[in-house]
């Protein structure tokens, strides 16, 4: 190894091929089908359009340095039963927020008309994650917003039932918010134009509640209804973001600004990529020097997959056909699976994951039943960060926010010159269904990083004076995709280590 040098191939390639392998490397989050894994921010300046003077940004907090809260909040969480008989015996406070919009299925999306989606998915998926957390000694209060116009007293009372002793329980419901249709021109799309419903706007309102009870948390856990988010999942967030925010005070304490991966490789490469698009790195980037403003745009990400149940009379579509879509995947011939990695150190264990009592989801899950969700290996990158941070993969972002890894298709590995690194694609971003951060990184987002704020009032230019417009995003943008990841400029990593 003493020998080995950045221009190894073979090394690089390798660590591009563990993406297969990633989501058992990172802590992984799971869904009734669906499942996610681990990502930190920068404390950029208010990003408005040229030519035109910042905003000045409603503050929420007092201007108070905050570069130490992150190491509190991991103590917090992380601490054991005995230390608080001897430091502040105050409790790990949570606001664990799910958004729901239907109290019952309507047979789409593979789903049967009429089940109970509130008590055989939401609710056993809810309970999960709040007793892990419980059982950590944190206190935990649930807010619970629903689409559906009213959430009966027993129904209400079946929740509470089955949440652990002492956990708190507030309800929203008929909490679609209304708007009028407009233009891109803002202005209404019909002369008779009504009031009508803004099922999209949904997925904004946790922001309302994040918001109000801003000072009561130290952490704010916000997911769809069909999200599995434990406590692991949330020490995991806290341990990547500590190192993240370490290494960018390294930075910032360093004679040239910048923060470097020990005992680095040699880098004996005499030609450097160049950017294909707006991004201002290329796509070969490794073991570089970074500065302590690209480490305030990391983030630990989550990245979905989907447990897949074929426990029909049928066989489930991806299993269908010869070969099977899942032996048969996309870009096979360029980047086939690691076997080699598997053998030698393991690989994802589903019950970490998926191992939930609960008649949505499948008994006894093996590893080849997961499937990634809304994304491949085309759209991801590998770089080793400074610190411990280490090697992480990397997921789509902005190109004008990108603060560089070295790309799975760098060198045209797809054997298509023409082919980009995907950015704003769609299937392939990655969506996450949700977000976690602390009080601090919630500042930070609305104060700092997204342009027009991350919490209410959703007004001014940033919104063209109407957030409710689809331009401004549907359900994704809300939920923690479009917006963190694009407008905020925040860059997902997914630690390998």
């Amino acid at each position: 190894m003493a020998s080995a040098t950045i221009a190894d191939r073979p090394r690089l390639w390798r660590s591009m091929l563990l993406f297969t392998a990633l989501v058992c490397c990172s802590i992984v989050l799971c869904m009734h089908e669906k499942l996610i894994v681990f990502s930190h921010a920068e404390d950029q300046e208010q990003v408005t359009a040229e030519g035109t003077e910042p905003m000045m940004r409603r503050r929420l907090s007092d201007d108070v340095n905050h570069d130490m809260d992150l190491e509190h909040v991991l103590h917090l969480a992380t601490r054991t039963a005995e230390d608080t008989f001897t430091e502040d015996p105050s409790p790990f406070r949570v606001l664990f927020i799910v958004t729901t919009l239907s109290e019952y299925d309507k047979g789409t999306r593979g789903t049967v008309n009429g089940a109970d989606r509130l008590k055989d998915l939401v609710l056993p998926l809810l309970v999960d994650g709040v007793e892990s957390m419980v059982h950590r000694g944190w206190s935990v209060d649930v807010y619970l917003i629903c689409g559906f116009e009213e959430l009966k007293e027993s129904r209400r009372q079946m929740i509470q039932d089955a949440l652990p002793t002492g956990v708190g329980l507030e309800v929203w419901d008929d909490a679609i918010p209304y708007y009028y249709v407009k233009k891109f021109n803002q202005q209404l799309k019909r002369p008779d134009q009504t009031i009508e419903f803004a099922p999209h706007g949904l997925s904004r309102q946790h922001r309302f509640v994040v918001r109000d009870k801003l000072m009561e948390y130290d952490f704010y856990v916000a997911f769809e209804d069909d999200i599995r988010v434990t406590a692991d999942h949330v020490v995991n967030f806290l341990e990547m973001s500590t190192q993240i925010d370490r290494m960018r005070r390294a930075a910032e304490h360093s004679p040239d600004g910048k923060a470097r991966v020990e005992d680095a490789l040699e880098d004996s490469r005499t030609v450097r990529g160049k950017s294909m698009d707006k991004a201002r790195v290329g796509n070969d980037l490794v073991q570089d020097p970074m500065t302590a403003d690209e480490l305030r745009r990391l983030w630990p990400g989550f990245i979905r997959a989907e447990v897949v149940d074929n426990r029909g009379e049928q066989p489930h579509q991806l299993l269908e056909g010869s070969p099977p879509a899942l032996d048969n995947f996309k870009w096979k011939q360029f980047v086939p699976a690691s076997m080699d990695y598997e053998q030698s150190f393991g690989t994802i264990d589903p019950n970490v994951c998926c191992d939930l009592d609960s008649p949505r989801t499948p008994p006894n899950p093996t590893k080849d039943d997961l499937v990634l969700w809304e994304t491949d290996i085309s759209a991801t990158g590998v770089r080793h960060y400074p610190g411990e941070i280490g090697w992480a993969a990397t997921m789509p972002v902005e190109d004008k926010a990108d603060v560089g890894s070295y790309w799975s298709g760098e060198g045209n590995a797809y054997n298509d010159p023409s082919f980009k690194r995907p950015r704003r694609v769609d299937a392939l971003l990655g969506q996450q269904a949700g977000w976690m951060a602390t009080r601090s990184q919630v500042l930070y987002f609305h104060e700092h990083a997204c342009p027009g704020g991350f919490l209410p009032h959703f007004d001014g230019k940033d919104w063209y004076s109407d957030s409710l417009q689809t331009r401004n995003g549907a359900v994704e943008f809300w939920s923690g995709g479009f917006q963190l990841f694009g407008r905020c400029r925040l860059n997902r990593i997914l630690s390998l280590d």
